[in-house]
């Protein structure tokens, strides 16, 4: 990581070498913890050194009197190393004592070996380098006078130490496969390694390896990439320099040498897309000419020279240095340079020339654009003279042992006397008259910014990455573990620009504020750094009649430079300031009197409102948390602590807005101040509009005219404003309008028959109710004409028959069955028994083998185009309230968050009575059922929109013993619908049971009787479903079904077999459209008397039905 300085470098290197030594040291323990070798390597081994002379070196078990080979390690010469590793040698390093024997394929048997390490053997070499440990990588072999050949292509890295007093020539091809060479002399003196390399390589493949030799040639490397260190040994041969221009496939390259050599003109050739770092360590001669290295190539960073001596340029840098911008160190020490000639270095990032005989003036100033890389400047151990501008301060430099003169730029000396740093020993041994004097540590401004946040791949953390700007920051000489936070976060601190600009890496996020400490044992140095956080201010000390104010808080800064204080009209210019405090001076006097001045602080670009009163202490209490001066939209008043909103906003930090609403609503609806919009209410009566002035109103209920028609009736609500109010009835307009009031409109309705519906326009509104106004007639006949007058006489008034003493149903053509009948009181008819479940709600009729259930399941709200809106499942969410004598049972159930109130009342009728319900006059006869549905406080989504109720009617057979085929008969179904009647009869008859129901057409409408359909919803095989479509009920809808239980004179009380046949009668009501439901019914009763019992009946056979 290039942000770690060079100090911390230095601590990481010395960790992670401790570290591998640890690793490396428990490996070998864990090897040489397995002493026991298998028995080939055991009989192999002791074989080897038997014949090498160094058995005796092994330590024997005394027991066994077997060899302890592995751990053995003995370094006195012939020397002996023995790793094993699972029964196995890993690594041997051994010499030879008995030069008598010849070592041939000793080595061979050791099949697991990693290492090997030969000293001064004796050895066959065609055998020898054919006949490694199979899987050895690694192969060091020293000697003298050793024969070089080919080795194994297994070996990836091979070592040699030798004395060569032969000349030798060694070719790259032996080495091909290998990534490192190791060929060095045991002395480097002339004549002990007389070694020349030769590049036999055809160019057929490249080799990549890590080259260190020495040599007495410049070996050409054609062919070859990596990196080579090369020394040349004494009396090299010179003309081979020209094979420098092959190494452009080297990434790095180290030459040396101690004959005094001629710079070679062929270097400035030498180009590469690879080579970063070349390091030189050569006493060339001085040059005639500079030597170009500019174009050398694109990835060269480093140029280092040492120890070159005369290599200059008439006693100036002889070297033109590389133009490519990567570029970013040259070092040239211990040379002959006279001149410091600071314009040939503009392309570096760090420069060092110590150690060379300058004696020139230091440059008068540092030019940024000039030297735009330029951090560090090392120019030590020269004869420099002149003084330290203060725009050096822009790098780091050390001018140690010079005869430089004047103060050191305080910038420097603001960090001398601590121990920590020790700064002063870049610029000892010179002529500086403040060396000793340090420097206020006031004039350090750090600030922090946040940069960017950044994962390594592989690892799991994020690196949070700031910076650290200012002035007076320090150089490469800082610790990097001088930031710390109170969690202990890992923060590593490096330059980026000296005294400038650092980076901060964090290892997770950092707990704010951080803390930048320089010395620990000096307070003055520790500085706090906040991230975007405005001032907070707590004491602002003002005192009378005086123009200086000290402001105590926290969240400051150390620059004061950028800090703007205004109290009212006048600035107070900041004159110190650190995170804690700030102390300023008002331009002007301010008048004493004047309470809550307006006043802001800036620092940067975060500021903070507040209020002053003069000439006293003033304790700060801060609005809101975030100290954002509440919202731009007010002012806060800082002894309360409450924010002042402007007209337009509210809130307690004045970051709502506010708007008055228009005409506040007609004081009908609900404002928004938010928005300054109206929200108008939509029950129990809609308004709309900007203020909610106009109504959206709703029809009810209808009081109809007959078919001539005349005076009309709409109730419903249309609130106090009717601008071009129209009645229409169907598509006939009900004029003149006689009356009009908020809940009734009275019009002339035109002549008509049938079901209409009514259209109410006003305010350029149209609201219409479908199918709710129902012409009636003024002569009206009765069904079937009550059979005859024996049976009951027609009411033309109402349109009914009143039956006379048994008779009953719709026609006076059926028997009465009272509940709870049966046996000679009733003819010898069965009786019917009614049950209601008071949990769930829910009407049993039973009768010998049948149960009947009457339920309500659901209310559904419907818009005007008919589509659902809303369900409600009623069924089994009734809650009982009341039960008077076991004969009414009232049941609840609440909807819409308890705001709409649904009430069922059943009752069994014991005696006959004449009732009336919504104007209708009717007669109940015991043993009926009566249900009333009252639903109240319904909160439509629409005022269009209506509401439908939901009833199913079910039937299942109860087995028993008793059989009626002398009753059996196919289902007929008789109808006599009369769309001018106001009630409406239905009759099912099967086996002389006759199910026979009235249903009303009227409803209730918010006490208003008004006309109601009912249609088919769904059919099965034992189940009908039908839906009452209600008006649009504002406060209450009240519906009154009632349920009777009749025979038909056809039935036969007793069959001829002697076995008695009991009868069950059933009623069911439906409403007007429901008749489809009653064929639903009857064809359940069908299937369940001739297709699941004819088994047990064997019926002969059944004909086909009508419907």
């Amino acid at each position: 990581m290039n942000f770690i300085q060079k100090n911390s470098k230095s601590q990481y290197n010395f960790f992670f070498l401790f570290l591998i030594l640890i690793l490396i040291n428990f490996s070998n323990l864990k090897a040489n913890s397995q002493t026991l070798l298998n028995k080939n390597e055991y009989d192999c081994l002791k074989s080897l050194l038997t014949n090498f002379g160094s058995i005796n070196k092994v330590k024997i078990n005394t027991t066994s009197l077997e060899y302890l080979f592995c751990g053995t390690l003995e370094f006195s010469l012939p020397n002996i190393q023995i790793i094993c590793n699972e029964g196995s040698v890993s690594q041997l390093s051994v010499g030879q004592a008995n030069l008598t024997y010849t070592v041939t394929d000793d080595f061979s048997c050791f099949k697991n070996m990693t290492q090997l390490s030969v000293n001064n053997i004796v050895y066959d070499k065609d055998i020898f380098y054919n006949s490694y440990p199979p899987n050895a990588k690694e192969f060091s072999f020293d000697g003298t006078n050793l024969v070089y050949g080919s080795i194994s292509p297994i070996i990836k890295t091979f070592y040699s130490t030798s004395v060569q007093t032969i000349p030798t020539i060694i070719k790259f091809s032996w080495y091909l496969n290998t990534t490192k060479i190791f060929l060095v002399p045991r002395v480097n003196f002339k004549g002990f390694f007389l070694v020349s390399f030769d590049n036999d390589l055809d160019g057929s493949k490249n080799w990549d390896c890590s080259i260190t030799i020495n040599s007495l040639n410049v070996p050409s490397l054609n062919f070859i990439t990596g990196g080579i260190s090369l020394e040349l040994m004494p009396d090299y041969d010179q003309s081979s320099w020209r094979n420098i221009t092959s190494f452009g496939g080297m990434g790095f390259i180290s030459l040396r040498t101690s004959d005094l050599t001629s710079f070679p003109l062929e270097f400035s050739n030498l180009r590469s897309e690879v080579l970063n770092s070349i390091y030189i360590e050569i006493p060339f001669l001085p040059v005639s000419s500079k030597i170009d290295l500019s174009l050398i190539g694109k990835s060269m960073k480093l140029l280092s020279f040492f120890n070159t001596k005369n290599f200059t340029f008439g006693g100036s840098f002889p070297i033109i240095l590389p133009s490519n911008e990567e570029f970013k160190k040259l070092e040239f020490v211990n040379g002959n340079i006279e001149t410091f000639d600071f314009s040939l270095f503009t392309n570096v990032e760090t420069l060092s020339l110590k150690s060379n005989l300058m004696s020139n003036d230091f440059p008068s100033s540092f030019n940024r654009s000039i030297h735009r890389k330029l951090k560090q400047l090392d120019i030590s151990n020269n004869r420099m003279t002149g003084t330290i501008d203060d725009s050096f301060c822009q790098i780091e430099i050390i001018v140690t042992n010079n005869s430089m003169t004047g103060p050191i730029p305080n910038c420097f000396t603001c960090f001398f006397g601590l121990p920590e740093i020790n700064l002063e020993k870049n610029f000892i041994g010179n002529n500086f008259i403040n060396l000793n004097t340090p420097s206020s540590p006031s004039i350090i401004i750090p600030n922090i910014v946040f940069n960017n946040i950044t994962t390594i791949e592989g690892y799991p953390v994020i690196l949070y990455e700031y910076l650290i700007f200012g002035e007076n920051l320090g150089g490469n000489w800082v610790p990097s573990n001088v930031v710390s936070d109170s969690v202990g976060t890992q923060i590593v601190f490096s330059m980026i620009e000296p005294n400038r600009l650092f980076k901060l890496l964090c290892i997770g996020e950092p707990k704010f504020p951080l803390k930048l400490s320089y010395s620990k044992s000096n307070p003055n140095y520790t500085f706090t750094l906040s991230l975007d956080t405005p001032p907070q201010l707590n004491i602002v000390d003002w005192q009378s009649s005086t123009t200086d104010l000290v402001i105590d808080g926290s969240f400051f800064t150390y620059n004061s430079s950028i800090i703007n204080i205004k109290i009212g009209n006048e600035s107070c210019l900041a004159t110190n300031s650190n995170f804690y405090q700030i102390k300023c001076t008002l331009s002007n006097f301010i008048n004493q009197s004047l309470e809550d001045i307006i006043s802001y602080i800036t620092i940067g670009n975060l500021t903070t409102q507040f209020t002053l009163n003069p000439g006293v202490i003033n304790t700060i209490l801060n609005c809101t948390e975030n100290y954002n001066d509440c919202n731009g939209n007010g002012y806060c008043l800082s002894d309360i602590g409450k924010c002042q909103c402007d007209s337009t906003h509210q809130g307690d930090d004045c970051s709502i807005p506010y708007n008055e609403c228009l005409n506040d609503c007609n004081n009908v609806g609900q404002c928004n101040n938010q928005t300054g919009i109206c929200l108008c209410p939509i029950t129990p009566f809609e308004w709309i509009g900007n203020d909610c002035s106009i109504p959206l109103h709703t029809i009810s209920a209808v009081s109809p005219s007959d078919t001539n028609g005349g005076y009309a009736s709409i109730y419903g609500w249309f609130g106090n404003i009717h601008i071009d109010q129209q009645v229409f009835i169907g598509n006939k307009q009900c004029i003149p309008i006689y009356n009009r009031s908020e809940s009734e409109i009275n019009c002339e309705s035109p002549p008509g028959t049938g079901l209409k519906s009514v259209s109410v326009i006003q305010n350029s509104i149209n609201v219409t109710s479908k199918d709710i106004y129902q012409y009636y007639s003024n002569d009206k006949q009765c069904p079937n004409h009550c059979t005859s007058t024996s049976n009951g006489i027609c009411n033309t008034t109402t349109g009914y028959c009143n039956c006379i003493g048994r008779w009953s149903g719709y026609d006076c053509s059926l028997y009465s069955n009272p509940s709870g009948g049966g046996g000679s009181d009733n003819g010898g008819l069965p009786g019917s028994n009614t049950t209601i479940d008071s949990n769930t709600g829910n009407t049993n009729i039973t009768n010998q083998q049948t149960n009947y259930q009457i339920l309500i399941t659901k209310l559904i709200e419907i818009d005007f185009n008919g589509n659902q809106i809303n369900e409600y499942l009623l069924l089994n969410k009734w809650s009982i309230i009341s039960n008077n004598s076991k004969t009414v049972y009232t049941f609840i159930q609440s909807i819409q968050n308890d705001q709409c109130n649904i009430t069922y009342t059943i009752e069994e009728i014991n005696k006959d009575r004449d009732v009336t319900f919504a104007g209708i006059n009717f007669k109940l006869t015991s043993g009926s059922v009566k249900m009333t549905v009252s639903i109240e406080n319904y909160q439509y989504s629409s005022n269009l929109n209506t509401l439908q109720l939901q009833m199913k009617s079910s039937v299942n057979e109860i087995q028993t013993n008793e059989e009626n085929d002398c009753n059996d008969d196919q289902i007929e179904i008789n109808s006599t619908p009369n769309q001018d009647n106001s009630l409406n009869y239905i009759a099912i008859k099967k086996d002389a049971k006759v199910l026979n129901g009235r249903f009303i057409d009227r409803i209730e409408s918010d006490g208003i009787s008004t006309f109601m359909q009912t249609v088919l919803i769904s059919k099965s095989n034992d189940s009908i479903i039908v839906g009452m479509n209600l008006p649009h009920c504002t406060k209450k809808c009240l519906l009154d079904p009632d349920f009777s239980v009749l025979i038909s004179p056809e039935f036969i009380g007793e069959c001829s077999d002697g076995r008695k046949s009991w009868f069950l009668p059933v009623v069911i009501a439906i409403p007007i459209g429901g008749v489809a439901a009653i064929i639903a019914a009857a064809i359940i009763i069908y299937k369940k008397r001739f297709v699941e019992i004819p088994l047990k009946r064997k019926l002969k056979s059944f004909g086909s039905y009508k419907n």
